[in-house]
């Protein structure tokens, strides 16, 4: 999947979480909490939140614990991530290293169904699956859809905390109270009467530093993941404007909703993102040593395209065809009016 294409999905997955969060009420007619469709991973999230802190973090008398608790899950939840995404990391790589080698097979197929764009579609489809560069490209998606769910979960872990009233009022250094702004609050906490002054407001600011932050590492994140997988000539390609458009309004998107959800979450959402970022320049400092392992992969794969190049069936009949050929051919022999053997020269000197 191309890079336009993750980004795609990672904004229509936020849309369609904003939809599906607004949607799932986690409170019933008279004001109390009830779990929702989240509540197998969030209940979970939840005990581990409540585990950090009260037996690491509160015996320590430190302060901003459910901060720092809140830290530590995040913490968790990539380490055990970690394998699956350098594993999908790799399986990109190579993807790219393939689709190099099949530059040449793709521009062939594009010329030969230039007129029919179906069958060009389901020719590339059936190219890459041979190859494995589907399931590799599919599987470049894999961590993001696993993230948002843990997402939303945790989402629903610190609201169930909040009813519970153990993160009410509990601050994290600057913030005030993590579990703010509330569930249903929106924007109007920072839209109502709004002003330049109002933003520098003890109750209003530091709820705006962490959807900062988020932005910066949003957009570094992803940055650096193109950086990693830019290739010559890709500069002056159109797609890329496209692209730089779509980072751009992803990154308000995510910055939107962090200004709707409690400070807990972006806080999680932050920290999660700065080890994630530690994750891709660690990629990216392997890249030349990857494509050096792939290298030996591909090769073979390279070897049995340029078979398949020399047998290709309108190219192989015209060898056939000069391979049946004989190397030397008779030529006709021109008629002339000398005579051809020492009888005929004898009767022509008689004449």
């Amino acid at each position: 999947m191309k890079s336009s294409q993750r980004t795609f999905l990672l904004l229509f997955v936020l849309l369609l979480a904003v939809l599906l969060l607004s949607g799932c009420s986690p409170y019933d007619a008279e004001g109390n909490y009830q779990p929702t469709m989240f509540e197998p991973l969030a209940g979970p999230l939840r005990a581990t939140v409540v585990f950090f802190h009260d037996v690491l973090l509160k015996p320590l008398s430190l302060a901003s614990a459910w901060g720092w608790a809140i830290i530590l899950v995040a913490l968790l939840i990539r380490l055990l991530l970690l394998p699956l995404g350098l594993k999908q990391m790799r399986s990109m790589r190579e993807a790219q290293a393939k689709m190099k080698i099949l530059q040449p097979e793709l521009d062939k197929i594009k010329k030969k169904y230039a007129k029919d764009k179906q069958r060009l579609q389901q020719e590339q489809m059936k190219l890459y699956q041979e190859h494995n560069i589907t399931q590799a490209q599919m599987a470049g998606c894999l961590p993001t859809l696993l993230q948002m769910p843990i997402l939303f979960a945790f989402y629903y872990a610190l609201i169930g905390l909040a009813a519970e009233g153990k993160i009410n009022e509990a601050p994290f250094y600057f913030i005030p109270d993590i579990s703010l702004p509330g569930y249903n609050a929106g924007m109007g906490w920072l839209t109502a009467n709004f002003s330049l002054e109002k933003l520098i407001q003890p109750e209003v600011w530091p709820y705006l530093v962490l959807p900062a932050l988020l932005a910066i590492t949003q957009y570094v994140m992803i940055k650096t993941g193109q950086m990693g997988q830019t290739q010559p000539g890709m500069e002056d390609n159109p797609a890329a404007g496209m692209m730089n458009q779509m980072v751009w309004l992803m990154t308000v998107m995510f910055v939107v909703f962090a200004l709707q959800v409690p400070a807990g979450l972006s806080l999680y959402w932050v920290v999660g993102n700065v080890l994630a970022l530690g994750q891709q320049v660690y990629v990216n400092r392997q890249k030349e040593r990857w494509e050096e392992e792939m290298s030996v992969r591909t090769s073979a794969m390279a070897k049995s395209l340029a078979v398949n190049n020399q047998t290709d069936p309108e190219e192989a009949d015209e060898e056939q065809a000069d391979d049946a050929a004989p190397l030397f051919r008779p030529q006709p022999v021109a008629k002339t009016d000398y005579p051809r053997s020492a009888t005929q020269r004898k009767r022509r000197k008689r004449r």
